[in-house]
């Protein structure tokens, strides 16, 4: 068993398998071997780890995961039932998923989330998008009419 302690403290146990989706587990596990001694996630809260640990343990057997992502980005019918629901989460707790996932280097998952928020953002405007997402409007109004010059010129 592999221990991961997150940011707040909080012990999960894990299998092998389930913790070795993390790129970065492994590497530590395979660097320092397994101790009893947990390892430390200060970039990950324990709310965070419990859906990244859920994700890993539901993935863990599923060898298409490496090579499936290409499809996914043309074809999102592909993606598993399982996996639209669990990624039925509101916008800050889905970014700190993917935040926590990159940080862990769990490629399929960050390909999944950063999937979703494409979709997401697909359907809305500009302006919705700096909404939903806290994006600062910082162009001056010069600086916007020169990017519609550009962006036209492109067509």
């Amino acid at each position: 068993m592999i221990r991961l302690q997150s940011s707040d403290g909080r012990l999960f146990a894990v299998d092998e398998k389930t913790g070795f989706m993390s790129t970065l587990i492994k590497d530590i596990v395979t660097d320092l071997g397994v101790t009893s001694e947990p390892i430390p996630l200060p970039n990950v809260s324990g709310e965070i780890l419990v859906e990244i640990v859920r994700y890993c343990r539901y993935h863990k057997d599923d060898a298409r995961l490496s090579s499936s992502v290409p499809d996914i980005l043309q074809d999102d019918s592909l993606i598993e039932a399982w996996d639209r629901k669990f990624m039925l989460m509101n916008d800050s707790k889905m970014l700190r998923v993917i935040s926590a996932a990159d940080y862990l280097n769990i490629e399929p998952l960050v390909d999944l989330g950063c999937l979703a928020v494409a979709k997401i953002i697909r359907t809305l405007s500009v302006e919705e998008i700096r909404q939903r997402y806290n994006v600062v409007d910082d162009f001056t109004p010069e600086q916007r009419e020169q990017i519609k010059k550009e962006l036209e010129r492109m067509k």
